[in-house]
């Protein structure tokens, strides 16, 4: 497999990548806004990805799992597209380009909210700011001169991520205005996606990272509550709008889900 990686963005994400890299006995260098984080194991820079030249550490696979720092359509070009463009600026003076620059992207690009089921061919119509700001990110991506991949993860859920908990736990006092599709990834299975994808022989240009069974949002609430020993939501509203992800694709490469549903035990790392 590769041997040196470039992580762009060390948060919770990219931190989890880099320990499966580490165990496999990987050179790890870490870019991020903020100072260095000796605890984490590896070396790490700090770099504005946004304007400043990416150094070349001589990475075979390149990892981008970054975040906007405030949260308007502005802050989401510094965050998300400007970095890619800025890639793609630098690899004309890095020694030798990576073999791969691996994207993490989001199912906000699709924009469908009538329940309808989507693959990576779906196309993308963007509803609003963020999707539209996504989906310039995901064209930057494609103009990089190498081979290229955007991970579109649906919403992560995992330690210190429990806010479907939390509405599930008040639902029977103030509950969801809709009964939509939902879904989730845990960020473990996330973490290993993007190491899966780091190390195959070739990739596809996207893959959808996401569970295996898109699931009405009370079903995912009345399991949370059984949970906590709460009684199930008796008033549940027909199931209307959201979207249905299928990560066949993903599955295809032979990877295997820790967490391939919600029932599956993820809920309870929390």
């Amino acid at each position: 497999m590769a041997s040196r990686f470039l992580l762009a963005g060390v948060g919770d994400l990219n931190g989890r990548v880099a320990r499966r890299l580490l165990d496999r006995q990987a050179t790890v260098t870490g870019l991020r806004r903020s100072a260095a984080d000796p605890a984490l194991g590896f070396e790490q820079q700090s770099v504005d990805l946004a304007v400043e030249p990416w150094p070349d550490v001589g990475a075979d696979v390149v990892i981008m799992a970054l975040s906007a720092a405030q949260r308007d359509a502005a802050g989401y070009r510094r965050g998300y597209v400007q970095p890619v463009q800025q890639l793609g600026r630098s690899l004309q003076q890095w020694r030798k380009p990576p073999e791969r620059v691996i994207v993490v992207g989001s199912s906000r690009v699709y924009g469908a909210n009538d329940g309808r089921e989507l693959t990576e061919d779906s196309p993308i119509n963007p509803s609003d700011w963020g999707g539209d700001c996504l989906a310039e990110m995901e064209a930057a991506v494609d103009r990089l001169p190498v081979e290229t991949t955007v991970a579109r993860l649906s919403g992560i859920y995992g330690p210190g991520r429990d806010w479907l908990r939390r509405m599930a736990l008040k639902a029977d006092t103030t509950p969801p205005a809709t009964n939509h599709w939902t879904n989730r990834i845990h960020i473990e299975d996330a973490a290993a996606a993007l190491v899966h994808l780091a190390t195959m022989p070739a990739v596809a240009s996207r893959y959808l990272v996401t569970d295996r069974l898109p699931t009405p949002l009370f079903e995912v609430l009345n399991y949370l509550r059984e949970q906590q020993g709460l009684p199930v939501l008796q008033a549940e509203p027909d199931v209307a709008g959201g979207k249905r992800l299928l990560s066949d694709r993903l599955a295809a490469t032979g990877f295997e889900w820790q967490f391939a549903n919600y029932q599956a035990g993820g809920y309870e790392t929390l």
